[in-house]
Formats: structure tokens, C-alpha cells, sequence
């Protein structure tokens, strides 16, 4: 499970965003439904280069099928690289009273744990007049993974939080005013019983923290032109104590999905 959290975090739930009537860039209180930051018309298609370090992929997302106020995505590759792709492609989106809503999965992996994904049903990905701060969705869960004999027991927090709207972003397909930012917050604690002699006890790996902070901005009339997922965990450290973990100690890592040709008609 693990290994996804880094490898969707390094290849990279976007799931908030933000709107104003106003002139500061900040989230509105008001009602304003009259604009689309994901324009969802069939063939509707985006381009990304999906970056962790050197290493650059490349991801398409286009509109395959319309019904009504519903809508399916898919993606090229059919498993991208990009985190914020593979939400938006894993299910059927909404778009009603300026919120984009979302049904599907994130799906996770940490190195030497096996995949698993999180549920995401209602999931406000943007609401364009929500204040800034504002909470639009959570969901959370607990799963049992084996890895080299240690039962991992796993819990975490989704949530999809409202943030200020950005005055301006600039990545390859140009630069775009008043951006709507949203943010996934996926935290994470992880716990296993370990035995020192004839002592068993359960003992925390990973302490709850946010493992991964994605910060997604949509513009107005184009959809989502960046997506920076930034990974980052601490375990706990037993090693004087001679226990080893079947996964890596820490990591640090930035994987940035920016918008570099669309169509969207």
C-alpha cells in the first residue's frame, strides 16, 4: 500500500478548489455558477507533463461520455502517472451549483507493500463558492497489509479542503488569471505488533501525519492546469532495538503535473 503512496506521489485527489465575484483572488461567498473549471464536452482533451525530478512522463485526459450533469474521463496511459489523472479518469464526475463532484478511487503503493486503493464517493473535487478554509469532503478507513511478517494495520483520513484563489499561474500551455486552489490531504498512521523476547506489543510505525499534500489549481474555461503532490513521512525509528522495517525509513519527494496543450470545445 505504501509503495502507491510513494509511486502515485512520485508519478504522482485534487479535490477542492476555489472562486471569488470579487477582486482579491480569495474564495466567494456568493452565488456564482455561471463558469466551468473543468469544461466537460465530449473529445474535450488535456495534456500533461508529469515531472518527479528528472524523470518526465506524459499524461491525456479526455471527455469520453456525457450524460447530463455526468460525465466519465479516461486516461492515456490507462494507468498515468499523474495522481490527480487517475482520479479524474477512475469514475463518473458531477457538475452542479459550481462544484465539481467526484466517484472513484485514489489507489495507492509503498515500496515492498502491495497496492490498495481508497473509495471516494461524493467527493467535492472544486466548489467555486466556498470560503477559503472551507472542509468539502472527508472520508476514512483502516485496512491490514502483510509485509515480511509484520501485520501493518493502516489508517487513514481523505479530506478535500477549499483554498484562495491564485491571481495568477503560468505553465507551459500559458499563463491564467484568478486560478481556483484546491487541496487533497491524504494523513496517514500506521501501526504493528512486534515481539522482544516473550513481549508482544503494538507499537506505531507512523505516527498520523499528512503522507501526501496535493494542491491542485483550475482555470476558468480550461480545467486543471497544475497538480503539485508533494510526499512526505517519517517512520519511527527501532533500530536500536533490532527491529527493521520492511519499508523505507523517510521520504521527501515533488511530483508536479502541468497543463500543456488542450482542446476543449
Amino acid at each position: 500500500m505504501f509503495k502507491k503512496l510513494i509511486l502515485v506521489a512520485i508519478a504522482v485527489v485534487s479535490l477542492t478548489a476555489c472562486t471569488s465575484d470579487s477582486d482579491d483572488g480569495g474564495s466567494g461567498s456568493g452565488s456564482n455558477n455561471n463558469f466551468s473549471f473543468l469544461p466537460l464536452t465530449v473529445n474535450n482533451s488535456w495534456d500533461y507533463d508529469v515531472a518527479t525530478g528528472t524523470t518526465v512522463l506524459n499524461d491525456n485526459l479526455t471527455v469520453s461520455s456525457v450524460s447530463g450533469a455526468n460525465y466519465t474521463l479516461t486516461s492515456n496511459p490507462v494507468v498515468p502517472a499523474g495522481l490527480m489523472t487517475g482520479v479524474l479518469s477512475s469514475g463518473e464526475l458531477t457538475a452542479q451549483n459550481g462544484q465539481l463532484v467526484g466517484n472513484g478511487t485514489i489507489g495507492f503503493d509503498f515500496q515492498g507493500v502491495a497496492d490498495f486503493s481508497i473509495d471516494i464517493v461524493n467527493g467535492v473535487l472544486y466548489d467555486q463558492n466556498a470560503s477559503n478554509g472551507s472542509q468539502l469532503y472527508t472520508t476514512s478507513g483502516t485496512f491490514t497489509e502483510t509485509v515480511q511478517g509484520f501485520d501493518l494495520d493502516i489508517n487513514y483520513i481523505v479530506s478535500t479542503v477549499q483554498l484562495a484563489n491564485e491571481a495568477s499561474i503560468t505553465v507551459p500551455a500559458g499563463t491564467y488569471m484568478n486560478v481556483l486552489h484546491s487541496q487533497l490531504i491524504i494523513n496517514v498512521n500506521i501501526s504493528t505488533e512486534i515481539s522482544i523476547g516473550p513481549i508482544t506489543q503494538t507499537i506505531d510505525l507512523l505516527d498520523p501525519q499528512n503522507v501526501i499534500v496535493v494542491d491542485n489549481y483550475w482555470a476558468q474555461d480550461v480545467g486543471l492546469i497544475k497538480s503539485d503532490n508533494q510526499l512526505d513521512y517519517m517512520l519511527e525509528d527501532f533500530s536500536a532495538i533490532g527491529v527493521n522495517l520492511p519499508v523505507p525509513q523517510s521520504a521527501s519527494v515533488l511530483t508536479t503535473q502541468d497543463l500543456t496543450a488542450f482542446t476543449v470545445n
